[in-house]
């Protein structure tokens, strides 16, 4: 089917051979996983559907056994349920059982969960996209310890960076995040730090990056000054709405190279595709529906 054929309106009505994906969440509306997904599998004229299902965590056991039975081909996770995945798998990838975090989950025809977490490499992925650094070379500063970090730090980890520091407001928080990553990448070298501009090597620092909602709000300016950063930094954070945070904008003011999350979001969401589906998502076609959304 071409592009130019392919709108909110399927080619087709679902039928008894449709297959079944989604996204579960709490609360899970405000999710664009949906407006991803469907336009990518009705332009390469798969008969599947993805949905957004609102689950309360405490019925997440019972909404994931009955996603297997009902033969559903697989669903993403968000907030909260990334972690609380994890004990519910039947098989988990190396990386989600490091990351202690699954965003994706395959259901085979056996009914059997295989949990995946594409989050850290979705990062990677649109990092290199659009700046193709050598990241072992890389010091890198990341701001945050939560779940989003932690998958950041793991996929850098994983492509080989070498240098990070992890910025947090309570920093027994970062400093158990790189206690639980380190035993699997010992060659790195890990630091936590307080989210204070004097604690962080940001004269040496060749990418920032900011997995908080710090600076989004008028009444929460930005911690940090970007004064001390060099000249070929990149700032990066992983908000995707809006397009430009005040510390990207800050960023671009002192000409310092940026990206947002929506390349993240939109390559996490391309693994996951190719696991359900074996085929490429058109990413350009996905990512110009997702701009003239947003």
């Amino acid at each position: 089917m071409s592009a130019n054929l392919c709108t909110d309106t399927f080619p087709r009505l679902p039928d008894a051979q449709t297959r079944l994906l989604g996204v579960i969440g709490h609360p899970v509306s405000h999710s664009l996983s949906p407006a991803i997904h469907n336009p990518a599998l009705a332009m390469l004229g798969l008969n599947m559907r993805y949905l957004a299902f609102p689950v309360h965590p405490d019925r997440l056991p019972q909404a994931v056994r009955g996603f297997a039975a009902m033969g559903m081909l697989g669903f993403n996770a968000t907030v909260p349920h990334k972690e609380a995945l994890v004990p519910l798998m039947d098989w988990l990838e190396p990386l989600a059982q490091r990351i202690g975090a699954v965003n994706t989950v395959l259901i085979d025809e056996q009914g059997r969960l295989h949990g995946y977490n594409t989050d850290a490499p979705g990062f990677v992925d649109a990092l290199l996209e659009r700046h193709p650094l050598s990241l072992r070379q890389c010091n890198v500063v990341l701001l945050g310890a939560g779940g989003a970090a932690r998958g950041v730090v793991a996929g850098l980890l994983e492509a080989g960076c070498q240098r990070i520091t992890v910025a947090n407001r309570t920093v027994a928080r970062a400093a158990q995040l790189i206690a639980d990553l380190a035993s699997h990448y010992p060659t790195a070298a890990l630091h936590a730090a307080p989210m204070q501009e004097a604690a962080l090597p940001l004269e040496r620092c060749d990418l920032l990056i900011n997995t908080t909602l710090l600076g989004l709000h008028d009444q929460e300016p930005f911690p940090l000054s970007l004064h001390a950063l060099p000249a070929q930094a990149l700032v990066c954070d992983i908000v995707y709405a809006p397009a430009e945070t005040p510390l990207l904008r800050a960023a671009r003011q002192r000409g310092l190279a940026t990206l947002n999350g929506l390349g993240m979001l939109l390559h996490q969401a391309s693994r996951a595709f190719t696991l359900w589906t074996g085929q490429k998502m058109p990413l350009d076609f996905v990512r110009q529906r997702l701009l003239d959304m947003l």
